[in-house]
This record gives structure tokens, C-alpha cells and sequence, in this order.
């Protein structure tokens, strides 16, 4: 199967499971969405004032696994409504055949401003080694899957590489994920925050 331009993110993951056979079983998880830390303490002042709050981690509301058949007959309107201002997200661990837990490339990009998706793209290419990968827009910045696995290892390196630059994505969202040791991104919307399904609009 080939992905066509606006094909939405569960599409997308589906597609990567399908091309990496080694998966046995994938995990989403669904939780609370609203404005971050930074959105609300938009000042440097703020943000000194309400540093302790920016430290808080929130667990997800509810864990499910999916081995590979049930995942990819997965649909939308399958997943349960949880209520408003909560989605699923699906996270970047996953299990394998041979019993081994790997990893899906996944980032969340919050470039600076004057930062476009075409530099985005080709500093990805940079970080992935020009490995196969989806880029999709979300309504407000853009998503990342890449089309391989990764070991603990590797997913570390991924992760600190996009930081570097302090350019790309959020700190905050890179210090997130390794406190939980897996990434996420957004498949559902929630009609006051999160109200565009992401969908592909560049693969590579």
C-alpha cells in the first residue's frame, strides 16, 4: 500500500506496522489535552513563578494494547470517547516477535519561529540517515513517524539529536518522553484544542 496525501495518522501508523514485521503488539494511551505550561506562562516572569508546576508529569487516563491483527483492523470510531478534552495517542514502544521492546521514531516538532517544514525536513534527513519516514500536519505544528525501528539505545540518541539544536521541538516534550520512555503522538481530536486529525502531508 501506498500513502496518499491526507491519509490521517492512524492510516500512517497502521502502514509502518505493516512494513515492520517484526511487530507483535503496539500501545496507546489516552489522556487530558489543554493548553501547555508555556502557552499559559508565556513570560519569563510567568514562567519563574510557576516553575514547580512545569515539573508536574500527568499519567495517561487509560492504557490499551493492541496486538498486530486487532491494531491494524483498528478504526477511529473504535476508540472510546473518554469525554472532552481527552484523545488517544499512540506511543512510540512497541513489542516484538521475538520478545524484544523497540521503539517507532515519533517527534512532536515545535519549531521557533522563522523555522519551516522544509528545514525540518531536511534536518531530518539528517538525523535519520534519509531513512523512510511521514511527516503530517496537526492544525498548529507538524508530527514525525519513521517508517523503522529503534533500540533503547538508539531512540535516546533520536530524541537528543532533535534537541540540539533548540530549534525544532520543545524541551519540554523531549524531557516528557524519556520520563516515560516512550513518545506519543496524537491520533484523535478533542473539539476545543486538539480539533484537526493529523494527516500526512509529506513522505520521504
Amino acid at each position: 500500500m501506498v500513502l496518499k496525501i491526507g491519509q490521517n495518522s492512524l492510516e500512517v501508523c497502521k502502514e509502518i506496522i505493516r512494513n515492520c514485521e517484526k511487530i507483535s503488539n503496539v500501545y496507546l494511551i489516552a489522556h487530558h489535552v489543554g493548553n501547555n505550561w508555556r502557552q499559559i506562562n508565556s513570560t519569563p516572569e510567568k514562567q519563574a513563578k510557576n516553575l514547580l508546576n512545569g515539573l508536574i508529569t500527568e499519567p495517561p487516563i487509560k492504557e490499551q494494547a493492541y496486538n498486530r491483527e486487532s491494531f491494524l483492523k483498528l478504526e477511529l470510531d473504535d476508540l472510546e470517547n473518554l469525554g472532552e478534552n481527552v484523545v488517544w495517542s499512540i506511543t512510540s514502544k512497541v513489542k516484538c516477535f521475538d520478545g524484544s521492546t523497540k521503539h517507532m521514531p515519533m517527534i512532536n516538532f515545535h519549531p521557533e519561529e522563522g523555522v519551516k517544514l522544509p528545514e525540518i525536513i531536511e534536518a531530518t534527513k539528517l538525523i535519520t540517515d534519509n531513512k523512510s519516514g511521514f511527516f503530517l500536519e496537526t492544525g498548529r505544528y507538524y508530527h514525525y513517524y519513521g517508517n523503522f525501528l529503534l533500540d533503547n539505545k538508539d531512540w535516546t540518541k533520536f530524541l537528543s539529536r532533535f534537541l540540539a539544536s533548540c530549534f525544532l521541538v520543545s524541551p519540554r516534550y523531549i524531557a516528557h518522553r524519556i520520563y516515560d520512555g516512550y513518545c506519543t503522538l496524537r491520533l484523535t481530536t478533542d473539539k476545543k484544542y486538539k480539533p484537526k486529525i493529523p494527516t500526512l502531508i509529506k513522505s520521504i
